[in-house]
Formats: structure tokens, C-alpha cells, sequence
């Protein structure tokens, strides 16, 4: 199957060429052509409707500071900005809710932003041109609304713009208490964002992964992380490690105060119904997930859990400049001293004596993927499984499902990947809260504003039901392991035989053609806690697993 969506090949090559060749790029240089792709995630944007979804999605994934942004720089590594005379070490670093990204804010008019990968370069030009659409259509109406705005207006704002209730609603409490603030700078001036590519090339890329790897390697009490067995896990920060630690259990009765005091009804619920058993949830993995609501505003807690962690043996390395991906690492042994043992039901841990190492990160977006495991792949003398646990899209099932794959599209490469997935459905007996999907069949795709509706329909009439970002470039990087050259284009490639254990799990943070449940409508919530924790367990199984065959 080649990638279908030719109008997004032509938008991606028009900004791409722009600023190789021209520099800098206005966006609305290329909005014509973003429109005339139809992204999924964009459904009005050739329309004068207001896409709130869109906007939503948009807002999430920039800092709060874009209204006041005109120029955006991009590049790979410090060198660069510093070149371009940008001294960003002075500027503030700004984040964005919904995507891990370096940026500094100039605190005037100018954003500089790593890119990990091409796909963030993807990723920032279809977010930028979505803001700037819909931001801009908002102003033209804006400036016929002759009353003033503040918080006593918005219900009067909202009519005059036609949008329904559930969109609005979702956009306020995105702007919470800003939002009459950022309804009046919207009416005063539109938004045009400048973009600048610094300088982008393949190497600078390697750099900058090679970099956060040497970061890891510094930082880590492993110091022969290199030379000893390991195992990369590519993840979240959270799951794995709170699996083996067990540490919220005993702090149950002050997180549910929390909740009470909080009105925090709709998780009161899923509580009483965990308690009566109406609801097949772990309640160790719901504590977990309103401990860190907890901790926002208990900080002291935090430090709290995270120096029990160090204790056991849990190094947390956080990401400098270049990457923004954190990493944990930790020893086989130490898993011993954890509440895995209780989880796992059998004797694992008892059995196991290994000098092996667990590599754990947040996982890249798109492309970065290949990058940083590349990067590992040419540092470590013995990486013995490689294992990916990631959300997605899944074009048929429910939030909260887990599905497991063994053939991958990518669609940059255009290459079809079959491989043996590590994990089976006797990994999830436990899971009662969704569905697992076997034999699944994954499109690895360029980004999620860079694939339209009739893409997606062309992908599910294929057999794909699940949409994401990483595997594809992770099966590229893994591919060059077991083979003389470096990934192939458009071809299909088996990988049955592999000197190194490979296993993918993804659940479903959204269901975009069988329900409309997008990114843009709502965040996975509750629903995805027990299928990412049941993963994380299994993944943790696996590599015990792994130990006593001493494959």
C-alpha cells in the first residue's frame, strides 16, 4: 500500500523546499495548499465555519505565549540559535499541555523551538497553520461584535459565533480564566507566524540524539550502561516504575479526601464502583492516576515518591537541551526490592540473577523514534529486547482497548513491515476493562494533521485499524540491525528472525471513524489508565521472561 494522500505529499514538500531554499516562511504561504489536504483533525478548515476542535488540538500542543508570537525558529541543536545570535539561554522556557518540546520564549514577539526529527518539523508547521486559521477566522467575526467582552459576555460571544455548547466549552476550559482576555486580543489583531528553519540536515538530527544519549549515559549511577545487557522500553516515565514500586497504596485514604474535597465526582464514581466491583479497575492504578493530580499541588509529596524511587535503584534523567525525552534506568536486581512479586504471581523475581539494565523513556514523536533508537543501537554492545507501549488511533474497538500488532506500513518509507510481536493475548488475562485486538495490522503515519478522512477510510478498507506515529520508524532503525544497509524504500520487509526481541502494544486514545472520537474532542482520560498499566506489567514480565531463558 503506497501513501495514498498525494496533497499531503505536495503540502509537505512546498514548506519543506521553502525553508531549505528561502529561509524563512510566512504561514500563509502555504495555507492554501494545508486546506486543500482536509485534514481529519481539521474538518472546516476550507470553510468559514470555526473548527473549535481544531483549535482546541492546536492550542494544546503550543505554548500559552503563541498569541504573541509572530517568528518561530526551529533547529536540532544549541549551536544553531546561537549562530543566528538567538542568546536563548536568557529567554524563558515555555511548554506546551499536550506535546514535550523544548521552547524559549523571548518574552516580546520570537519562540525558539528544538525539532527532534523531521516529524516535529511536520508536527509545528500543521499546528502553527491550524492556529492561524482558525484564530484569524474568529477575529473577522469578532470585529462585527459590537458589545464588550469580559466573563459576563462569553454566552453572548459564543451565539454570535455560532459554535455549539460542547466546542465552547471545551475551548474556556482550555483558556480558563483568560478566556474574555484572549477573546479580546483575537477581535483586536489577527495572527501571522513566521517560521524559520535554522538549519536542518540529517546530521544535525544524529547530533542531537547522540547528545541526549551521552546525557543519559553521564547522568545514570549505571555507569557501564553501554557494556551490560539492556533492555529499551520506549513508554511514559510513570507506569513501569509505579507498577514495581507499589508506593501509592498507602497514601489511599489522603488521595480520595483529595477527591471529596475537590468534588471530583465523575472520579468518585469510577472509585465506588471499583470498590463495589461494578467497574473491573485496578484500584492501585486509579490512585495512581489521581496521585498525580494530587501531586500539582502538593509538591512535597513528589519529592517524597521520587527519593523512595532513588532508593530502590531508580535513576530519573531528565532531558537538557536537544530531545525532550526523559529517561529511567534500572537493574534487573533491583527489581526484587519492588511489590512485583505480589503482581506477577509467580517467582520470577526470586529466580533472576542478571546484570541486565532497563532503559525506559518517553516516547519520540514520529521520526525521532529512529533517531534515538539508532543512536542506541550504535552505543550498546548488547541490546537484548526492544519494547514500545504507545497510544493511537484505532479505527474500530473502544477508548481504552489494547491492540497488538505484527505488521506495520510506514508511510514515509513507504516500506511494510512483518515481524513476531513479543506479546500475545496471555499477557492481558487480567485486563477486564477493554477488549485486546490481536493480528493487528498499524499504519505508521507522518503526522495528525497530515492525514485526511479519505486516507483514513482508504486505511481501514485495507485491513489497517490502527493509526499512530513511531512504529514504523522504530521498525526502520531495528531493521538496519539485521541487515547490511540502511533501511530500504517501499519494500516489505520481514523481520521473523531477529537477534533481538521486539514487542509493540498500543491502546486507543481515540476512535476517529467508527465513533468521531478525536484528540480534538476530547483527552483519553481515565479510560486509558488500566490498559497502559496492564501493558506496563506485561512488558515487565516479558524481560523476567527474557532472564530465564537466557536468550
Amino acid at each position: 500500500m503506497k501513501d495514498i494522500n498525494s496533497k499531503t505529499t505536495t503540502f509537505i514538500k512546498a514548506y519543506r523546499s521553502f525553508l531549505r531554499d528561502e529561509g524563512t516562511m510566512p504561514i500563509d504561504q502555504i495555507v492554501r495548499l494545508y486546506k486543500q489536504m482536509s485534514p481529519a483533525l481539521h474538518k472546516y478548515a476550507d470553510s468559514s465555519d470555526i473548527d473549535i476542535q481544531a483549535l482546541v488540538y492546536a492550542t494544546l500542543r503550543l505554548p500559552k505565549s503563541i498569541p504573541e508570537i509572530c517568528d518561530i525558529f526551529m533547529a536540532q541543536i544549541g549551536e544553531s540559535f546561537v549562530r543566528e545570535g538567538l542568546k536563548i539561554e536568557l529567554w524563558d522556557e515555555v511548554a506546551a499541555p499536550a506535546r514535550r518540546r523544548k521552547m524559549y520564549f523571548d518574552g516580546k514577539d520570537k519562540l525558539a523551538v528544538f525539532i527532534n526529527s523531521v516529524t516535529d518539523l511536520d508536527d509545528m508547521i500543521g499546528l502553527l497553520s491550524a492556529y492561524e486559521i482558525e484564530w484569524n477566522k474568529i477575529h473577522h467575526k469578532l470585529r462585527l461584535f459590537s458589545s464588550e467582552i469580559n466573563q459576563d459576555s462569553l454566552e453572548k460571544v459564543r451565539e454570535f459565533l455560532e459554535i455549539n455548547p460542547d466546542d465552547w466549552n471545551r475551548i474556556i476550559r482550555v483558556w480558563t480564566i483568560d478566556a474574555d482576555a484572549i477573546l479580546k486580543k483575537i477581535k483586536a489583531n489577527e495572527v501571522h507566524f513566521y517560521a524559520r528553519l535554522v538549519r536542518g540536515n540529517y546530521v544535525d538530527y544524529k547530533k542531537a540524539a547522540q547528545k541526549w544519549l551521552e546525557n543519559i549515559v553521564e547522568n545514570t549511577s549505571y555507569k557501564n550502561l553501554k557494556s551490560r545487557p539492556l533492555y529499551f522500553v520506549s513508554s511514559n516515565i510513570h507506569s513501569l516504575v509505579n507498577n514495581m514500586t507499589g508506593w501509592v497504596n498507602d497514601r489511599e485514604e489522603a488521595l480520595i479526601s483529595f477527591l471529596r474535597e475537590n468534588k471530583m465526582l465523575q472520579l468518585l464514581k469510577y472509585w465506588e464502583k471499583i470498590q463495589t466491583g461494578k467497574y473491573p479497575g485496578s484500584r492501585e492504578n486509579f490512585l495512581w492516576y489521581i496521585l498525580k493530580k494530587y501531586e500539582s499541588i502538593n509538591r512535597g509529596v513528589r519529592e517524597e515518591r521520587e527519593e523512595f524511587e532513588r532508593n530502590l535503584g531508580i535513576d530519573y534523567i531528565e532531558a537538557k537541551h536537544y530531545l525532550d525525552i526523559n529517561a529511567q534506568v534500572f537493574s534487573l536486581k533491583d527489581i526484587g526490592k519492588t511489590s512485583l512479586r505480589s503482581k506477577l504471581g509467580i517467582e520470577l523475581l526470586d529466580r533472576v540473577d542478571s546484570e541486565a539494565l532497563v532503559l525506559n523513556i518517553d516516547y519520540p514523536l514520529g521520526s525521532g523514534a529512529y533517531m534515538v533508537l539508532s543512536a542506541i543501537l550504535q552505543n550498546v554492545s548488547n541490546l537484548k529486547g526492544i519494547y514500545i507501549l504507545g497510544k493511537a488511533s484505532f479505527l474500530h474497538g473502544s477508548l481504552g482497548d489494547i491492540g497488538l500488532p505484527n505488521e506495520v506500513f510506514d508511510t514515509s518509507s513507504e516500506n511494510k513491515f512483518i515481524f513476531n510481536n513479543a506479546f500475545s493475548k496471555e499477557y492481558f488475562e487480567e485486563f477486564e476493562s477493554g477488549s485486546v485486538l490481536t493480528n493487528q495490522k498499524v499504519v505508521s503515519t507522518k503526522g495528525t494533521l497530515l492525514h485526511s478522512e479519505d486516507a483514513i477510510r482508504e486505511y481501514f478498507l485495507n485491513d489497517y485499524a490502527i493509526i499512530e506515529m513511531e512504529d514504523g520508524p522504530y521498525l526502520n532503525a531495528i531493521y538496519e540491525t539485521t541487515h547490511f544497509d540502511r533501511y530500504p524504500k517501499g519494500q516489505t520487509a520481514t523481520l521473523l528472525k531477529t537477534p533481538i526481541d521486539i514487542g509493540i502494544i498500543h491502546y486507543a486514545s481515540d476512535t476517529p471513524y467508527t465513533k468521531a472520537i478525536t484528540l480534538g474532542t476530547r483527552n483519553l482520560g481515565y479510560e486509558g489508565v488500566e490498559a497502559t498499566y496492564v501493558s506496563s506489567l506485561a512488558i515487565l514480565r516479558r524481560i523476567l521472561e527474557m532472564e530465564l531463558r537466557g536468550d
